[in-house]
């Protein structure tokens, strides 16, 4: 996964579903149109 990188999902359940999946392993979303999630940020674990 790489910042800029446009996720597609099928529906608003599963659009919610892996942003909140994608924000418990430290990446950051948001939000750009229908069905659609970019990644804008990485959190690293040190």
């Amino acid at each position: 996964m790489a910042v800029g990188e446009i996720i597609k999902c099928t529906g608003a359940e599963d659009l919610y579903r892996r942003a909140e999946d994608l924000q418990l392993k430290g990446i950051q979303t948001e939000f750009v149109a229908r069905n659609t999630l970019k990644v804008v940020g990485i959190r690293s674990n040190k």
